[in-house]
C-alpha cells in the first residue's frame, strides 16, 4: 500500500471514527501540524507520499487521538474568535460557544459612551477571552483607557494565559488567587464601569462523568460543585462585599457576562435576585439556539432613586 496523503486520510479517519464526531477533519489536522502545511497543501498533494519519519509522527499522533486525547492538546494550539493560542494540558480547550462572551462584550465596549475603567477576566486558563477582547481593541482602534486584568487558582494556567499574551503583544496584568480576591480593591472604584467576563467551572460531577470527552482536560477547571454553582455563589459574594463599602462617595458599578449551562438559567435567576436585587439582567442563546450567557449590569444609585419615584406616581395614578 501506498503512503500517500489521500490514503492515509481516508484510512486514518476510519480509525477515528470511533473517538470522534470529525475523524476526516482530525485527521486532516494532525497531518497537517506533522508536514507543517495547511490544509488547502493536502487537497493538492493528495498523491504526496511521506516519509519515513513523517508517517511515524504522524501514526503516533492518530494513536493518541484514538486513545482519547484531543487534537489541541496533540498540536498544542486552538483557534478562538480568529486568533491562534498555544494550550496544553493546563487549561481548557477554548469551545466556539465560548467566544459568544467576547461578542457581547465586545458590544458593550463599542456602544459605552465612556470608557471601560477596567476589563476583567476571572479564570482566565489560556487568557483567550480577554486576550481576544484587547486585541479588538486594537482592531477597532479605540482609544479606550483601560487596564485589562486576568486571574486563575492555577500557576500553570496563567504561564499559558501570560505565553498567549506575549504571542498576540497585548498587556495584561495576570494575578494568581482565587476569583476577585487577587485584585486590588481600589479598582472597583475607579469611575466609570469595569466589564466582568468570566468562564468558571459549571459542570456537575454526574455530568463530567458522563461526558469522556472531558476526561483529559483540568477536572478543576470543569466541576463547579455538588450543582455547578459554587463558582457563581463565591463570585456573587465576592461582589456583594465589595459593593457594600464605599469609597470617596462612589459605589462600584460593573456588568458582567458569565457562561454557563443552559440547565442553570433559572437557578441562576434565583441567585441574581438574591446577591444583586437593585441589578438588571438577561440571558443571552448562543449560535446552536440555547441559553447559553449571562449578562448581570448594576444601576447607578441615581437611576435607582429615579425609578423609585416612578414607580410611587404609577401607584398613586392607580390608586386614584
Amino acid at each position: 500500500m501506498k503512503f500517500t496523503i489521500e490514503n492515509l486520510l481516508a484510512v486514518s479517519a476510519k480509525r477515528l471514527s470511533k473517538i470522534s464526531p470529525s475523524p476526516f477533519l482530525d485527521a486532516e489536522v494532525l497531518l497537517s501540524f506533522v508536514l507543517k502545511k495547511n490544509r488547502e497543501y493536502l487537497i493538492i498533494n493528495k498523491d504526496n507520499n511521506l516519509t519515513t519519519k513523517q508517517l511515524y509522527k504522524f501514526n503516533s499522533l492518530i494513536k493518541r487521538r484514538a486513545n482519547g486525547m484531543p487534537v489541541a492538546y496533540l498540536v498544542g494550539r486552538k483557534e478562538f474568535y480568529g486568533y491562534d493560542f498555544f494550550i496544553n494540558r493546563n487549561v481548557l480547550i477554548p469551545r466556539p460557544e465560548t467566544e459568544r462572551l467576547v461578542e457581547l462584550a465586545g458590544n458593550v465596549i463599542k456602544r459605552q459612551q465612556t470608557n471601560i475603567g477596567s476589563v476583567i477576566d476571572v479564570g482566565t486558563g489560556s487568557g483567550c477571552i480577554i486576550i481576544s477582547l484587547a486585541k479588538y481593541l486594537q482592531t477597532a482602534n479605540r482609544k479606550l483607557l483601560t487596564n485589562f486584568y486576568a486571574t486563575d487558582a492555577s500557576k500553570k494556567a496563567l504561564a499559558v494565559a501570560q505565553k498567549n499574551a506575549r504571542r498576540h503583544k497585548v498587556k495584561i496584568k495576570f494575578l494568581y488567587g482565587n476569583l476577585l480576591s487577587p485584585l486590588p480593591q481600589t479598582i472597583f472604584f475607579k469611575p466609570p464601569t469595569n466589564l466582568i467576563v468570566a468562564n468558571l467551572p459549571y459542570l456537575t460531577p454526574a455530568e463530567y462523568r458522563s461526558n469522556p470527552d472531558l476526561k483529559r482536560e483540568p477536572r478543576a477547571a470543569l466541576i463547579g460543585g455538588k450543582d455547578g454553582l459554587k463558582y457563581f455563589r463565591e463570585l456573587f459574594g465576592q461582589l456583594t462585599a465589595v459593593s457594600a463599602k464605599k469609597k470617596r462617595g462612589r459605589k462600584p458599578q460593573f456588568i458582567m457576562f458569565l457562561e454557563h449551562s443552559p440547565a442553570q438559567k433559572n437557578s441562576l435567576a434565583k441567585l441574581i435576585n438574591k446577591y444583586f436585587p437593585n441589578a438588571s439582567f438577561k440571558f443571552h442563546k448562543d449560535l446552536s439556539g440555547k441559553w447559553r450567557s449571562l449578562e448581570i449590569k448594576t444601576r447607578p444609585i441615581e437611576k435607582l432613586i429615579i425609578k423609585k419615584q416612578v414607580d410611587c406616581k404609577k401607584s398613586y395614578l392607580n390608586y386614584t
